[in-house]
């Protein structure tokens, strides 16, 4: 039990005596050191060389357009006179009729991208020859011309995006 006593004062006294130890040194080395002097031999031979002025070069970053992956649908019919039209207005196979409809006539819709392409349909019918047309982003994709006083059908599944 005595060697643990003297085991433990030694250690404190070894911690107090680097404890001064840190403080003599810090009190006395705070010293700045000297700056040395340094010649300089000869002179420049020559003249400086030239440089042209400094100049700022700003360029102008233009942000990222969003990118839509909707699909932008457009219906159209050509002809002369009146129709009947019939079109689904969401890819969904919810269906419009309009009546009495001025041709040529348009349609342009947006729909959502879910991931499945949808359907598109479009069918007119005139006294006279009616051309149907259904574009995908500015793109005809399906076009069909009936008979003078017939149907002209266009219908299909849009192909993946």
């Amino acid at each position: 039990m005595a060697d643990r006593q003297l085991i433990g004062r030694i250690a404190i006294a070894g911690i107090v005596v680097a404890a001064l130890a840190t403080c003599v040194v810090l009190l006395k080395g705070g010293e700045e050191p000297q700056a040395e002097t340094v010649a300089v031999v000869g002179e420049p031979t020559g003249a400086a060389p030239s440089r042209e002025p400094d100049r700022t070069i700003t360029r102008t970053l233009s942000q990222p357009q969003a990118v839509s992956n909707d699909w932008r649908i457009a219906y159209e019919l050509a002809g002369t006179g009146t129709a009947t039209v019939v079109y689904d207005s969401n890819g969904l196979g919810l269906v419009h009729q309009e009546s009495q409809v001025t041709l040529p006539w348009r349609k342009e819709l947006t729909w959502k991208n879910t991931g499945t392409p949808p359907t598109v349909q479009l069918m007119g019918q005139g006294e006279g020859a009616v051309e149907c047309r259904v574009a995908v982003g500015g793109a005809v994709v399906t076009s069909e011309k009936s008979a003078p006083g017939e149907v002209a059908t266009c219908a299909g599944r849009l192909a993946p995006s």
